[in-house]
């Protein structure tokens, strides 16, 4: 069984500092592209309100930050809120109950492109690592 958490975390932290400067970059720009690429896709398939005083768009409200791990992480974000300052995000892609009592369907944006991009993320960042590891030894 997988360890998770705090044990996993600490695990994969003295991995990276094992790697050589070129394999972490390596590994570091395609975590960047592929996060952003993910971001691009969530904006593209996201609900748009034509309502404005329903408070912001959910695709305005997508990017990209550094994760936890630094330079090697990133970690794609939907802050969106709507005009209670309440978190619009989660109940956009979860589906709820307006105000006026009637359910509103989820609309789902967010996990869908997470659930479908995973293993094609893994995969390339671990060829890019790949790459680098080669490049290196043929030094």
């Amino acid at each position: 069984m997988a360890k998770g958490g705090l044990e996993g975390v600490e695990r994969l932290t003295r991995k990276l500092a094992a790697m050589t400067p070129s394999v972490r970059k390596a590994a570091g720009q395609e975590a960047f592209l592929q996060a952003e690429e993910m971001a691009a896709q969530m904006r593209r398939i996201a609900p748009r309100d034509d309502d404005p005083n329903n408070g912001e768009q959910v695709r305005d409200h997508i990017h990209v930050e550094e994760g936890r791990l630094g330079d090697v992480s990133y970690v794609v974000i939907s802050d969106a809120k709507d005009a209670k300052g309440r978190p619009k995000a989660p109940r956009v892609e979860l589906g709820h109950v307006a105000a006026n009592g009637r359910y509103v369907e989820a609309s789902p944006s967010f996990y869908p492109v997470v659930r479908s991009s995973q293993r094609k993320v893994k995969r390339r960042i671990a060829n890019a690592m790949r790459r680098a590891i080669k490049a290196e030894a043929a030094k």
